[in-house]
């Protein structure tokens, strides 16, 4: 993914393991103290607020749906310009998956549903203007709506293969945001097969 990026002049400021307060906290502390107004700021984040597995407090997907609410707003007040990119949160391997790549993250149906759900939520930043919202999970899915563990190796995290999937998928809107061309404010969201959870 970098090395894709890495042509625009881009920053990573992304950290592993961090959840929606964890970057608001950054972000209000001096992360968004540029001279120069970066022009897109891609934004992905949330799954670790639900997962009931590997942290003791998890958040319900309107709580998650705030905090990214709460980090976009931050975004804007500081550099009113920037176009923003939010990502529909990725999706997450089950129990009845198994990764290539040890350890594997199964994620348990409450985990999996609220991502889900918080993802869908997240569409609602979108103002067609300064914010934008896009769905590519169809690229780490089969058909059957499984991750395709060639591309997220431990049911979570995208594999190198997984990366360059994800980067050829942003790419077209990253470049017409940063050439400022007409684009929808969302866009269609990618069938996903996978029942949901009526929990």
């Amino acid at each position: 993914m970098e090395k894709a990026l890495c042509p625009l002049n881009s920053i990573n400021l992304g950290h592993n393991g961090y959840r929606t307060e964890q970057i608001l906290w950054n972000m209000q502390n001096g992360e968004l103290d540029f001279k120069q107004a970066p022009e897109v700021v891609m934004l992905l984040i949330g799954t670790n607020n639900a997962d009931d597995r590997n942290f003791k407090r998890v958040h319900t997907a309107e709580q998650i749906f705030a905090g990214t609410k709460a980090i976009v707003e931050t975004i804007r007040k500081c550099h009113p310009e920037t176009r923003i990119l939010a990502l529909r949160i990725f999706p997450r391997g089950g129990d009845n998956e198994r990764g290539v790549s040890p350890p594997s993250f199964n994620s348990s149906p409450r985990c999996i549903e609220t991502c889900r759900r918080a993802g869908e939520l997240t569409s609602q930043l979108a103002d067609g203007e300064k914010v934008f919202w896009l769905d590519v999970n169809h690229v780490f899915l089969r058909t059957d709506g499984t991750i395709n563990a060639d591309l997220m190796w431990d049911l979570l995290h995208p594999s190198p293969a997984g990366a360059e999937a994800w980067a050829k998928a942003v790419m077209p809107t990253l470049r017409n945001l940063l050439k400022d061309k007409p684009r929808p404010a969302t866009h269609p969201k990618a069938t996903d097969p996978r029942p949901k959870s009526d929990k």
